[in-house]
């Protein structure tokens, strides 16, 4: 029998019930509550050219050992493959690995409005990393929930183990440029499961969870269905919206029957 909870990752049992926010755009907040579920978005995707990589003294590493195990393959063609083994590595763990990125912090970031949202017609959801963790269905033998470690890529001292493995490289993110994120990400395989849905918010078949069906490396990422009752209690409407876009998420919530609490931003202007 399946368990639906993600391991943890690079954090506590003490800091499961930190607040985290998930910022949306109107229609990427429609799409969550009316498929009941989150994007996770394939690494190769996301904007972040650097997603997923591999740090470079630990692709250093990696070659230093495949040199010594071209001595036991003399054959070209493997010597080649040993070669080409860390970009293969970090393409095929980019394409693998989806991931679905919420953000750490007890308030709102106007950071965060700006980069994610970005006009007044949006939302930032409040939640916790247990109710996270407890809301997601994502397999626990291939998921993973935890805070990004920011690092230099450069010089930072990764074993050539851990660098081979692609969900441990999805919580690698370049300290220069995003360590004011603060982010938390649930990440899982690129592959079809029962708690996931088709492009129409649609359950999927027998089939398309099976065998070669299980296959969604073709596709940008996975639709994951959660708790929708349970996975967030507040949503808070952009900085600047209008009284009629506060009305319209109120008016969502006594359709839908949720229980939020439904609040301006404190960056009202």
């Amino acid at each position: 029998m399946t368990d639906w909870k993600a391991q943890l990752y690079n954090i506590s049992d003490e800091e499961l019930d930190s607040v985290v926010w998930r910022y949306l755009t109107f229609p990427k907040f429609i799409c969550m509550i009316s498929y009941g579920a989150l994007w996770f978005c394939r690494l190769s995707y996301l904007a972040d050219k650097f997603e997923g990589s591999m740090p470079r003294k630990t692709v250093s590493a990696m070659r230093e050992d495949n040199e010594r195990w071209k001595a036991v393959f003399p054959a070209p063609d493997l010597q080649g493959q040993l070669d080409e083994m860390p970009e293969r590595n970090v393409g095929d763990g980019r394409d693998l690995t989806t991931v679905n990125c919420w953000f750490l912090g007890s308030d709102e970031s106007r950071r965060m409005w700006d980069e994610y949202v970005g006009s007044s017609e949006g939302v930032a959801v409040r939640s916790t990393i247990r109710k996270l963790r407890n809301g997601v269905y994502s397999p626990s033998e291939v998921s993973f929930i935890g805070k990004v470690n920011y690092v230099d890529l450069d010089s930072h001292d990764m074993s050539t183990y851990e660098g081979g493995q692609a969900h441990h490289r999805a919580f690698l993110k370049d300290r220069s440029r995003f360590a004011h994120e603060k982010e938390l990400r649930i990440q899982t395989m690129n592959l079809r499961t029962p708690a996931c849905l088709d492009s129409l918010g649609r359950p999927l078949s027998r089939d398309d969870v099976k065998g070669k069906g299980m296959n969604n490396f073709g596709q940008p990422g996975l639709h994951v269905r959660v708790k929708l009752d349970d996975l967030f209690d507040t949503v808070v409407t952009a900085p600047g919206a209008s009284d009629w876009f506060c009305n319209l998420i109120k008016h969502i919530q006594l359709k839908s029957g949720f229980d939020w609490d439904i609040k301006r931003s404190q960056f009202e202007t």
